[in-house]
């Protein structure tokens, strides 16, 4: 059975995860309405089909005035707050679905491998993403309370197209990809056993799409989103230099000599994030709605690089 048209409202839809979701709900017949900031000034997906409305999620006036007198059935916001989750349950009572975007970062510390949903988040560790941690638990508070209907959707790290993947200091710095590149030496800490599970860009934004076409079973659930295993950062770093035929030495260092020789380098959710092995299962997400991940975290890992390669800044 062929499912049905819906009428789909996308915040930040210019944005690299919601112009992908935004481009492939238009391709499987539905219709869309991407509302932005209009301030984004990264590469993105096409957004031929969609129709656009300049706005702030933030913005309680632009909700009530305009968005609330729009014709949908569902709500897509990827980089979503507290404030705009709890003005989403006030003015658009009645609609069919409303998918969120949060982190496996709310995992952290995995207790158990590879980690699944029933792995706690609630509670602040010191290291996990405590802010989004508590905004999803209002999203699903609100479904418990009132049946407004969320669906959390949990990627890990995300690789491909149209961002600078992360890199062994912690975070996305372009430097660190530069220097593997022209041969120079590189630092790294003591990382390369760690576990790391990225995901790829398009697959999650299909994840998206694929849900609505099981709408009850979705609401009120969480799902991770990734790719189907995890590799060791050390696998990681070789994919990078084989990508770049880099012939870098590879230096292990100690955290503080590290941070010590390139201070843009953070430990609070960065450096000490990196550190955190993280395995994931996504059978919730297979069983669900059909989730089926196309690459690889070496896949994706190299397509970003090819990405930053044809965009002249690696």
């Amino acid at each position: 059975m062929k499912p049905s048209r819906r009428r789909i409202v996308i915040f930040g839809a210019t944005g690299e995860i919601g112009g992908r979701i935004a481009r492939d709900c238009v391709a499987a017949g539905h219709t869309v309405i991407g509302i932005s900031r209009g301030k984004n000034t990264r590469s993105m997906p096409s957004l031929a089909g969609v129709e656009m409305l300049q706005g702030d999620r933030t913005d309680e006036k632009f909700l009530k005035d305009t968005v609330a007198h729009i014709d949908f059935d569902t709500l897509i916001d990827t980089v979503p707050t507290t404030e705009s989750l709890l003005r989403y349950a006030h003015f658009f009572q009645g609609i069919r679905n409303v998918f969120l975007c949060s982190s496996t970062g709310t995992y952290v510390p995995l207790s158990s491998f590879p980690a699944d949903e029933e792995h706690s988040w609630r509670d602040d560790t010191g290291v996990n993403f405590h802010r989004q941690s508590q905004r999803d638990a209002i999203a699903l508070d609100l479904w418990r309370d009132e049946r407004f209907p969320v669906t959390i959707f949990r990627p890990t790290n995300i690789v491909g197209r149209d961002r600078v993947p992360l890199e062994l200091w912690g975070g996305r710095n372009i430097e660190f990809f530069r220097r593997l590149k022209s041969h120079e030496p590189v630092a790294i800490p003591d990382c390369q056993k760690v576990l790391i599970q990225s995901g790829y860009n398009d697959d999650l934004a299909g994840a998206f799409v694929s849900a609505l076409e099981v709408e009850e079973a979705v609401r009120g659930e969480t799902f991770i989103i990734s790719s189907r295993r995890a590799i060791t950062l050390g696998r990681y770093l070789e994919t990078a230099m084989e990508f770049l035929g880099s012939c870098s030495s590879i230096n292990t260092v100690s955290n503080e000599e590290l941070m010590e020789s390139i201070p843009s380098i953070t430990w609070k959710h960065g450096l000490e994030f990196l550190l955190e092995p993280m395995c994931f299962d996504i059978s919730k997400a297979v069983e669900t709605f059909g989730y089926r991940p196309r690459k690889t975290t070496e896949d994706g890992l190299r397509e970003a690089l090819g990405w930053c390669l044809s965009q002249n800044i690696l």
